[in-house]
């Protein structure tokens, strides 16, 4: 016999009205980029995990007290592996805040390392834009600090990420002497390994600070910790809006690594 008492429908009605208003809030988030055009990974994964949570909240009375067995084993059981995913998801996002509050000092001893982004036709991307911003901040006040810029030319570019970024602190006062291009990159693995053989060719300790998005800084410093360097961090303030499809990303892109390494 199915239990239908209050004690037990009381804290189902909780719960599909808790995953409802989840699913709902979560579709929300990932449908604003889409006005900015931006559509990619986290996105599909986004309206993916909106969609399961709102169907699961809107189907949980009926399935969680269903008069077949085997369906409440089998929903019950979905609900179970729901909650372990969030509880990953969760522990991602506590190590990624953290990596990405990990600020260094501002002693001269650190060489900035600012990682590449989209370049537009008209100019840095607002996300690229973000972390020129970052880098200049930090270079300002650590005028003993020296800077390589990293990034390739896509094809979709006309001009290369690395050259972009140099014009703009150029352009922002930054002594063109402080500041090395890498110009060949097209990823973030190769960002650091290319930068690598730059520091180690002039010299320079790989102690370095990484200019990059906030969501992004703790997958770049275990590449980098990988690679030999000593990593602190300078993160660039992402748009608010992008913030869920990007971090979203950042969830499959870091259990990959998990999985597979560089």
């Amino acid at each position: 016999m199915v239990r239908t008492s209050d004690s037990i429908s009381k804290p189902v009605k909780i719960l599909s009205n808790t995953l409802i208003v989840i699913g709902i809030a979560v579709l929300v988030m990932f449908i604003i980029p889409l006005f900015s055009g931006t559509l990619n990974t986290g996105s599909y994964f986004g309206f993916i995990i909106g969609a399961v949570t709102l169907l699961m909240g809107i189907f949980t009375p009926k399935l969680f007290h269903n008069g077949k067995k085997t369906v409440r084993y089998i929903f019950r059981m979905a609900l179970i592996i729901y909650a372990v995913l969030a509880v990953y998801a969760v522990t991602l996002s506590a190590f990624m805040i953290a990596n990405m509050n990990d600020a260094p000092e501002k002693d001269g001893s650190r060489t900035v390392i600012v990682l590449g982004c989209q370049v537009r036709r008209d100019g840095p991307s607002l996300m690229l834009s973000r972390r020129i911003d970052a880098a200049y901040n930090y270079l300002s006040e650590d005028e003993k600090a020296d800077c390589v810029v990293s990034g390739g030319k896509g094809d979709n570019e006309h001009i290369s990420e690395a050259e972009a970024m140099y014009e703009s602190l150029v352009n922002g006062g930054i002594a063109q002497s402080r500041i090395t291009k890498e110009d060949k990159s097209s990823s973030t693995y190769e960002n650091l390994l290319f930068s690598k053989q730059i520091l180690e060719d002039s010299g320079k300790p790989l102690k370095i600070a990484i200019v990059t998005d906030g969501f992004h800084q703790w997958r770049a410093r275990l590449q980098a910790e990988n690679l030999g360097y000593d990593v602190k961090c300078v993160s660039a303030a992402t748009p608010w809006y992008l913030i869920p499809v990007y971090w979203v990303r950042e969830w499959f892109a870091l259990s990959y690594l998990f999985v597979f390494g560089v």
